[in-house]
């Protein structure tokens, strides 16, 4: 089989599921893992991201919203070669991805129509059953793999019964602020905290700094999609003389923290589960020591 894969996260699941020798063609934002990187490339972004600064990102995302335009285009001619048997795709934020409207257009000059597997996840719950329709797509039993995920999630399950949660608050953007939503209060919630700026399964929604100095979290995560961490790092610093934080409690205590949103939270994928040991070890240190995979978030000081 043939398989194109318009999203990381969808990148990241079919190599889990040992799918990966049968993709042919990725994004230009599917890094991970390091296969991935060995595929032809079919996409490409609109305007050079790794050169704007948050707030014209929004600008830029803002204005092509506002005209229609989309912010990814797939090329052509190289979708033609790749012949795919199988696309996956996503129905869920036309700001982090292919939109479907781009993929419908794409492939209207294919004479071999492909079957389309298109993912809208908006819990964990959701992103393993994605990988049981992308495994049955690929001809592969997801079972075996999304139970050794799940039993990881399982032993962090105990700290959504602690007496002891701290209310958190997750930022996805900085400049201008927004909350995340979808499946990071969930994980939020199941690492043994309150997410005071989100709803779980609801969209990311914009966020104004008397909204934050309201909430008042105990921990404040930084987390700007799609970011790196030293990208995440350097974009907190860019704002943060733009914002009063001393006046938060979580920055008072020394508990905010900066993570790498690329890898464990942004995409919805199997690396979730390590961005949720991540938040177990960052609210309760005293059971999760450890669990965070290395080098994957630092605290502000």
């Amino acid at each position: 089989m043939r398989i194109v894969s318009l999203l990381p996260s969808a990148t990241e699941i079919l190599f889990t599921l040992g799918l990966g020798d049968q993709v042919v063609g990725v994004t230009h934002e599917c890094d991970y893992p390091d296969g991935a990187r060995t595929k032809p490339v079919l996409t490409q972004c609109v305007f050079d991201t790794e050169k704007l600064s948050q707030s014209a990102v929004d600008q830029e995302v803002r204005r092509l919203s506002e005209t229609g335009e989309s912010l990814y285009r797939v090329d052509d001619e190289l979708l033609l070669e790749a012949s795919p048997d199988l696309i996956v795709t996503q129905d869920l934020c036309h700001v982090c991805a292919i939109t479907p409207r781009e993929v419908d257009r794409a492939i209207a000059g294919l004479s071999k129509k492909p079957q389309i597997v298109s993912l809208s996840p908006k819990t964990l719950d959701d992103v393993f059953s994605d990988m049981h329709i992308v495994g049955a797509a690929g001809g592969i039993d997801a079972t075996p793999i999304v139970s050794s995920l799940q039993s990881r999630v399982r032993r962090i399950a105990p700290a959504a019964t602690l007496r002891s949660r701290p209310s958190v608050g997750c930022l996805e953007w900085l400049d201008p602020l927004w909350s995340t939503g979808h499946w990071i209060p969930g994980m939020v919630q199941l690492a043994g905290a309150e997410e005071v700026l989100a709803d779980i399964g609801k969209p990311s929604k914009t966020l104004n700094w008397a909204e934050l100095e309201q909430k008042n979290p105990d921990l404040l995560i930084v987390m700007p999609c799609g970011y790196n961490l030293a990208r995440a790092r350097e974009e907190f610093l860019r704002v943060r003389e733009r914002y009063p934080w001393e006046v938060l409690r979580a920055y008072q205590n020394q508990s905010v923290f900066i993570v790498d949103a690329n890898s464990y939270f942004s995409r919805s994928g199997p690396r979730l589960v390590d961005g949720l040991e991540m938040l177990a070890e960052m609210f309760h240190p005293e059971y999760f020591a450890n669990f965070a995979p290395r080098h994957s978030y630092v605290r502000v000081t």
